[in-house]
């Protein structure tokens, strides 16, 4: 008896194994990519507190003539005040990763605590009630957000030491955040209310809270913190272009979106002013978001 195997099986199982292999690729590239992707942002952060000491040169003194191109003395130039660029985009770092930790962190938490808080409750309206409120939030524009509290609390204002108009920054952040995770957070605690470890938490007699608190919350702040990472980005980006509406983080405090901006009319004579804080700008977007997108994929793996 001959056995006739049919063409179609072949070419699915074919079919089966390019995509584990592709998977496989695709899982191995990742893993490289986060290591140099990680290790760059720390890099940067390490060579800000390292710089000032070991060339002797202040974010904010004038240590050379003004506008000096590229050179061994100063690899990034010196600016229209003779300050040090090369040292002033490295310490730069320290702001702009510090707006996005605290804009970004201290919101995910916040968001996430509401959302896991509003799925779990059994108050008949509260869910209605601040969902409505994410979604008055979640529509105002974060831009004019940010310009009303410049306006309100002015540029220059200053807080616990930190530079002028970061508070303003924070306030604005904050306030608008928190609604973008709030709502994540509740559709996650929403969709795992139905599986089965949660069922078998309430058959156990655990309360609402309880489960809420250690079997809810972890999964969702694993979700929150991968999607917080990505939104990262996006939070650097904007303290970076809120210096060319005036909102920023005032000077001389080194800024990437400031020093662009302070260099907006000198791209003939003195590029480097611009060039340099953008592309220290745009490596840290890459990176922040490679770690993003392996986070996320690890997340749609696990589920």
């Amino acid at each position: 008896m001959t056995l006739v195997t049919p063409v179609g099986s072949t070419q699915a199982r074919r079919a089966q194994r390019a995509p584990r292999r592709s998977l496989r690729l695709r899982r191995r590239l990742p893993g490289w990519l986060v290591l140099v992707a990680a290790a760059i942002p720390i890099l940067i952060v390490i060579l800000g507190f390292a710089l000032p000491k070991l060339t002797g040169y202040s974010p904010t003194a004038f240590v050379a003539r003004p506008l000096l191109a590229p050179s061994w003395a100063h690899p990034f130039g010196t600016d229209q005040f003779g300050r040090d660029i090369f040292v002033r985009c490295f310490v730069a770092s320290h702001i702009d990763y510090l707006v996005a930790v605290v804009g970004v962190g201290v919101a995910s938490i916040a968001g996430s605590i509401i959302g896991v808080a509003v799925a779990s409750t059994r108050v008949r309206g509260v869910d209605w009630a601040v969902m409505r409120i994410v979604d008055a939030v979640i529509a105002f524009p974060f831009i004019v957000l940010a310009l009303a509290f410049v306006v309100v609390f002015g540029q220059g204002a200053s807080l616990l030491g930190l530079p002028q108009g970061m508070p303003a920054l924070f306030a604005a952040f904050l306030l608008v955040g928190w609604a973008y995770y709030a709502r994540l957070a509740r559709s996650q605690a929403v969709s795992l209310r139905s599986r089965d470890f949660v069922t078998a938490a309430h058959l156990m007699g655990y309360s609402n809270t309880r489960i809420s608190l250690r079997h809810v919350m972890p999964i969702v702040m694993a979700t929150t913190m991968a999607y917080a990472v990505g939104d990262a980005i996006l939070t650097v980006a904007l303290t970076a272009s809120l210096s060319f509406l005036g909102a920023g983080i005032g000077p001389p405090a080194p800024e990437w979106g400031q020093m662009m901006f302070d260099g907006r009319g000198l791209l003939q004579i003195a590029w480097w002013m611009t060039l340099f804080p953008a592309l220290m700008l745009v490596t840290s977007g890459l990176c922040l978001a490679v770690i993003a997108d392996h986070a996320i994929k690890r997340l749609e793996d696990r589920a």
